[in-house]
C-alpha cells in the first residue's frame, strides 16, 4: 500500500474521529456548564424564597439587622447575604469571606441573578424583595459561590484533555507501528522483485552462455585437435606460430569455462577450514597468475580462526577479490585480513585504487558489470555467488580516489 493510500485511508478518517471528538468534549462541557449554573440558579431561587419569609418574620419580631443575617449565613449553604434597605442602602451584611462582601447592585436587578468576580472565584448573586408585616421594604442579596461548579468543570476538561492525549498517543504509536510494517513490506516487495528480475535475467543468460558455450567448444576442440596434428607434421620454422595457436586456444578455452561456471549452480561442500589456509592458497594463486603482485600483497595472519566451506570455492571467491583489488591498485599495497566477528567469520581486502563511484559500487557485483577495459564481469558476479551459497554476504565500500574495501562475512566454525 502506497504512502499516499495509507494517508487517505487510515490517517485522515482517525482525525476525523479526533476532531469529532473534541467537538463533542467541548459541546459536553459547555452543555455541562450550562445545567449546573441552571441548577444553581435554582437552588439560590429556593432559598431565597425560603430566606425573604425568614427575614420578613425576623424582622416582624424586631431582631436587629446584623442578628438575623448571621442566623441565616450559618444555617444556609450561601457565601454572602446583605440586607439592604428601599433605596439599597446596606443595613447589614455577613459573607464567609471575611471583611469582603463582593456586591455589585448597579447591575443587579430585582428577581433576576447574575455572576460577580470575587478572590474566592465567580459567585452567583441574586437581589430579591421583602416586605415587612407594616409594608416597610427591604431587599435580600444572597450570593452563592460557583467554586464547585468550576472545579467539577476544570475536572471535566482535564479528563477530556488527559483522554485526548491519550487517544493521540495511541494513534502516534498505531500509525508508527503501521508506517514501519508498510516500509518493511514495501522493502520486502522491492527485493523480491529485484530477486525475480534477477533470476529472469540470470535464466536468459544461462540459456545464451550455455548455447554460445557448447557452439563455441565443438569447433574449438576440433581446431585444436588440428593444431596438435599439424604440430606433428609441421617444418620447425612453424613450430612458433602453431605454439602460440595453442595458446590462444587455450585461453579461448579458459574464457568459455569461466563463463560456463558462472551459470552452475553453486553447490558447496562443506568442512572444517582454517581462514589462514584459505586465504594462503588464494595468495598463492594470485601469485601464480599475476607474478608483479605478490610484492604488493599482505596478507594478514588470522591464526585459530575458523569456517565452514568448500575450499576450492572459497579459494577461488577470494582469488577473484584479491586479482581485483591488485588491478585496481597499480603499484601501490594490498592488504587482507581476516577475524573472527561472534559466531561469523570477516575477511577484509583493501586496494589504495582510484575507487568506484557510487554507481559502480552498487553494480560491482552484477554479471557482465565491469570498468575495466578488457574485464569480462564475470569473476566478482561468481565470487557473490559462492558467498552467499555458504550463507555469507560480501559488500564493496568505496570512495572516488580512496581505494575500496571487500568485506566478506561467512559463517564460523
Amino acid at each position: 500500500m502506497k504512502r499516499r493510500n495509507v494517508f487517505l485511508f487510515f490517517v485522515l478518517p482517525f482525525l476525523g474521529v479526533f476532531f469529532f471528538f473534541s467537538l463533542a468534549s467541548f459541546l459536553h462541557q459547555t452543555d455541562l456548564k450550562k445545567r449546573t449554573e441552571a441548577l444553581v440558579r435554582g437552588q439560590l431561587g429556593a432559598a431565597a424564597g425560603i430566606l425573604r419569609a425568614t427575614v420578613s418574620h425576623f424582622l416582624d419580631e424586631g431582631r436587629p439587622p446584623d442578628g438575623i443575617l448571621d442566623s441565616i449565613l450559618s444555617e444556609e449553604d450561601i457565601y454572602f447575604v446583605a440586607l439592604l434597605d428601599a433605596e439599597k442602602n446596606v443595613l447589614a451584611w455577613n459573607s464567609r469571606y471575611e471583611g469582603y462582601l463582593p456586591i455589585s447592585l448597579r447591575e443587579a436587578r430585582e428577581g433576576e441573578s447574575g455572576i460577580i468576580d470575587s478572590p474566592a472565584g465567580k459567585i452567583f448573586s441574586l437581589l430579591s424583595a421583602v416586605t415587612r408585616g407594616d409594608g416597610q421594604g427591604y431587599y435580600l442579596y444572597l450570593g452563592y459561590s460557583l467554586t464547585g461548579m468550576e472545579e467539577m468543570i476544570a475536572l471535566s476538561r482535564r479528563n477530556s484533555l488527559l483522554l485526548s492525549g491519550l487517544i493521540l498517543l495511541a494513534g502516534a504509536l498505531f500509525f508508527r507501528g503501521l508506517f514501519q510494517l508498510q516500509s518493511r513490506y514495501m522493502a520486502k516487495s522491492r527485493e523480491a522483485e529485484t530477486e525475480r528480475l534477477e533470476k529472469e535475467r540470470f535464466q536468459e543468460i544461462s540459456a545464451f552462455t550455455s548455447g554460445v558455450a557448447h557452439e563455441i567448444k565443438n569447433p574449438l576442440n576440433s581446431l585444436a585437435l588440428l593444431l596438435e596434428l599439424l604440430g606433428r607434421k609441421a617444418p620447425p620454422e612453424a613450430k612458433e606460430d602453431l605454439d602460440l595457436g595453442k595458446t590462444q586456444v587455450r585461453t579461448i578455452a579458459r574464457i568459455v569455462d569461466r563463463f560456463s561456471s558462472a551459470i552452475k549452480t553453486v553447490r558447496p561442500a562443506l568442512e572444517p577450514l582454517a581462514l589462514d589456509e584459505v586465504l594462503r592458497l588464494a595468495a598463492e594463486n594470485l601469485t601464480t597468475e599475476v607474478p608483479e603482485a605478490s610484492s604488493r600483497l599482505r596478507v594478514e595472519p588470522a591464526p585459530g580462526v575458523r569456517l565452514a566451506g568448500d575450499r576450492e570455492l572459497l579459494v577461488q571467491a577470494l582469488l577473484n577479490v584479491l586479482k581485483n583489488a591488485v588491478e585496481a591498485s597499480v603499484d601501490a599495497p594490498v592488504r587482507a585480513e581476516g577475524r573472527r566477528s561472534g559466531k561469523r567469520v570477516e575477511v577484509l581486502v583493501r586496494d589504495a585504487g582510484p575507487g568506484l563511484s557510487p554507481e559502480a559500487a552498487a553494480r560491482v557485483f552484477e554479471p557482465f558489470y565491469t570498468t575495466k577495459e578488457k574485464g569480462m564481469g564475470i569473476g566478482l558476479y561468481l565470487t557473490k555467488r559462492i558467498i552467499e551459497a555458504h550463507g555469507g554476504t560480501i559488500e564493496a565500500r568505496s570512495r572516488e580516489g580512496a581505494g575500496t574495501e571487500f568485506r566478506i562475512e561467512l559463517p564460523g566454525a
